[in-house]
């Protein structure tokens, strides 16, 4: 019980240091610390297999392909330049926090999960019992959640797109004399 006090104090200040933090690869690094201490809570409920794939899949391979779009997205930008370019991002991006909250909330009404009793299935933490749960009546949460994602990339593609200057064209004639 004591060892997961001192994990799930150790996840929610993780987690609240990925929010508070200034620097994005600073609120990086804060969630690789709540995405580890998950999958040691992972290994106390004796789901080696979920274990590995979070700090695999998770930490690993998304961290650093989030590290390198922050990365890219910086590089070149002036320290002096002003954060938000766009009037009213965040109030549109709170909207659409909100919007899409509300759409999983009731997508979990419309179509519920079945009831888990207390305690673990037996083939918690399994390959068999992983690919139950994913590919299972519970699909559409996952394909919900594949959406959002992709959304959010697309969303912070089109925000981030350098911004072009128009140069006056240059005639022909002008530049050959």
């Amino acid at each position: 019980m004591i060892a997961f006090i001192v994990l799930a104090i150790v996840a929610l200040a993780g987690a609240l240091g990925v929010i508070v933090a200034r620097q994005p690869v600073h609120s990086a690094l804060f969630l690789i610390v709540n995405i580890i201490s998950l999958a040691v809570f992972y290994i106390l409920l004796s789901a080696e297999f979920l274990a590995a794939a979070q700090v695999i899949v998770y930490a690993g391979a998304i961290m650093v392909l989030f590290l390198f779009v922050v990365t890219l997205l910086t590089a070149g930008k002036d320290d002096h330049e002003p954060s938000e370019h766009l009037a009213g991002q965040r109030g549109t991006a709170g909207v659409l926090a909100v919007v899409s909250g509300g759409g999983l909330a009731v997508l979990g009404v419309v179509f519920p999960s079945k009831k888990v009793p207390l305690g673990l299935p037996h083939n918690f933490g399994n390959l068999h019992g992983m690919g139950q749960m994913l590919w299972g009546p519970d699909f559409i949460y996952l394909a919900a959640v594949a959406l959002m994602l992709l959304t959010a990339a697309v969303g912070v593609l089109v925000l981030n797109r350098p911004q072009t200057k128009s140069r006056p064209e240059v005639r022909l004639e002008e530049r050959e004399s």
